[in-house]
């Protein structure tokens, strides 16, 4: 095997390595999600504690990414528009929790199966325009996803605290702020 063979061969094995890491920060994220919605009642899901927003809203904002994400792995365009607001996902806990266990399903799936390399997005970045396509990879988005939702189960976990809901240790903490504690 030549030197750039060799080279190459690394390089796959090193990507590899990086993307099941980065799937597996993204089924700790969707661990967090279905741990939270354990003992939640609808109403505490649903509830809007002095917010425009609930926790129900954030876990589809999570889920609806997640969607968007592996839709966009099937067909070749990421389209993060594509997005399921106002779904029974915010307001059933059940409804969210097999969203959840689905999403999980598909994560476990990618750390087994071989991804595309160069994956196009879209989403609209402004709201006075059109969308805009860029060029990333799947572990780039695998990591947007994981720093997106952790973003999002921050806000969870404060709407939780405020409905006194017990949040599980962690909840919505970036892997650096646990390790710094």
């Amino acid at each position: 095997m030549g030197h750039r063979a060799e080279s190459r061969a690394g390089a796959s094995v090193g990507r590899q390595e990086s993307t099941a890491r980065l799937v597996e920060g993204c089924l700790a994220c969707v661990q967090q999600c279905d741990q939270l919605l354990l003992g939640i009642s609808d109403e505490v899901f649903a509830a809007r504690p002095g917010s425009d927003s609930s926790i129900g809203t954030h876990m589809r904002h999570i889920i609806d990414r997640y969607h968007c994400f592996f839709n966009g792995l099937e067909s070749g365009c990421i389209d993060y528009d594509d997005r399921r607001r106002g779904t029974r996902i915010e307001t059933e806990v059940n409804i969210a929790a097999g969203a959840i266990a689905e999403a999980q399903g598909h994560f476990r799936q990618l750390r087994s199966g071989p991804g595309r390399e160069k994956i196009v997005v879209s989403e609209l970045v402004h709201y006075d325009g059109e969308p805009t396509r860029a060029t990333s990879t799947l572990d780039r988005e695998l990591m947007g996803l994981i720093t997106h939702s952790i973003h999002h189960l921050a806000i969870i976990a404060l709407l939780a605290r405020a409905s006194d809901h017990p949040v599980p240790p962690n909840l919505g903490k970036a892997p650096s702020t646990i390790l710094a504690e």
